[in-house]
């Protein structure tokens, strides 16, 4: 990791690298997404994915970018790229090694993309830690202590923090000289002080949902009263307890010089892989939570803790880190489940879309919600261990304190 003095900004541009568009980019060569096949039972995205993938090894670990993954690749295979990379939010990362190919590599127009995205990432990393710098200010004024989970306090486990792409901001709160157990003592406090403020709040003084939100100054800050959605897995109250035992923040200073708190190791090696976990069952897992989850335990390594042995989260966390060693270059030795492995990566690479399709009248969107829902909860069923019917009764009395939500065609 480099120290966070180094300027990492503008590390190289474009012509730093002869962004030649080679011969094969021009226009009438270029395919049509739409007409792309399997051929020879090789799926179009496969190229591109393993070109993807050999970027972000090289930028994360370092050492030299596999060339064989790019030989004969069209212009298709570095528009999917492009395309895979930005909606798994790890285009500036993949950027970091793209100076390691040989030149006329790289199509022109792409590589201005990603240098542009890779701009945007830096812009929005730089906002966020003033954005943590001014509340954390804000909130201690009232003796509160704002610890910040994931987003950019990770991101100073990977080579260039700054290309660590941020969406949220996710904090936990507590009063100044107290330990937590269940629940945030001061949540609740910063909803107020927001609401009192003009701020709307999603999820105000509903107790049960894991985090109330805000946006802030352009960005969605997720106030969490609780670290894990107690209320959907069957084993998450345990994780819970064991999360707040293990927050023990400690001071962290990211590369502008803001100075936060962040959880322990042992905090985030189980909050990381069980993030990763509820994405993965419930949808929403990509490839970011892999780079994640493998530069922390390339800083940390991995000691999963005995009290949560037994658990479907210890399944989940060995099958993830053999993920990490395979396609990221960690090498942390854990048990092998290919199928149970397999299958994540497919989920990883081909999340199913669950977006509401436009036009349905009411009754359509809430039978279309109730499919939704009722697919999800079986897959918490089978995965994590909890009752769908249970679940959905839940679900149910959550809505109803709310029932404008119920019709909200998302």
């Amino acid at each position: 990791m480099y120290p966070v003095t180094q300027n990492y900004k503008n590390s190289y541009r474009p012509s730093d690298i002869a962004w030649n568009r080679p011969a094969f980019t021009s226009q009438k060569q270029t395919l049509n997404v739409d007409k792309v096949e399997k051929i020879n039972n090789i799926s179009p995205n496969e190229k591109p994915t393993k070109m993807l993938l050999s970027l972000l090894k090289s930028s994360l670990m370092g050492g030299n970018v596999d060339t064989e993954a790019f030989k004969g690749a069209n212009r298709y295979d570095w528009e999917k790229l492009l395309e895979i990379a930005n909606e798994a939010s790890v285009t500036a990362i993949a950027s970091d090694s793209c100076y390691k190919l040989p030149k006329r590599t790289i199509p022109t127009d792409i590589a201005i993309q990603m240098f542009e995205v890779r701009k945007e990432t830096e812009q929005k990393h730089e906002l966020q830690e003033k954005i943590l710098d001014t509340l954390s200010k804000k909130f201690e004024k009232e003796n509160i202590e704002t610890v910040q989970l994931k987003g950019v306090g990770l991101s100073m486990n990977y080579p260039v923090p700054q290309h660590r792409f941020g969406g949220d901001i996710d904090v936990f709160t507590r009063i100044k000289g107290t330990v937590t157990q269940n629940r945030s003592n001061a949540s609740d406090i910063i909803d107020n002080m927001m609401f009192s403020e003009g701020y709307s709040i999603d999820d105000y003084k509903m107790p049960k949902i894991k985090h109330s939100e805000f946006e802030y100054n352009g960005v969605r800050i997720e106030n969490h009263r609780y670290f894990v959605n107690k209320e959907i897995l069957l084993e998450a109250g345990k994780i819970d307890e064991y999360l707040h035992k293990t927050l023990n923040p400690r001071k962290q200073i990211l590369p502008n010089g803001t100075k936060i708190l962040v959880p322990s190791k042992e905090f985030n090696t189980v909050f990381l892989a069980q993030h990763a976990f509820q994405h993965y069952v419930f949808g929403g897992i990509d490839l970011h939570h892999l780079t994640d989850w493998g530069m922390h335990i390339k800083e940390n390594g991995l000691n999963f803790p005995k009290e949560l042995n037994g658990t479907k989260l210890e399944e989940f966390t060995y099958a993830f880190t053999n993920l990490s060693n395979k396609y990221l270059g960690t090498k942390i030795d854990v048990p092998a489940n290919k199928e149970y492995e397999a299958d994540i990566f497919k989920t990883i690479l081909n999340p199913a879309s669950d977006a509401m399709p436009e036009g349905l009248s009411n009754i359509e969107v809430l039978a279309f919600k109730f499919n939704r829902f009722m697919k999800k909860a079986k897959r918490a069923e089978k995965f994590g261990g909890h009752n769908a019917i249970s679940a959905l009764a839940r679900n149910i009395a959550l809505k109803l304190k709310d029932p404008s939500k119920l019709l909200v065609r998302i």
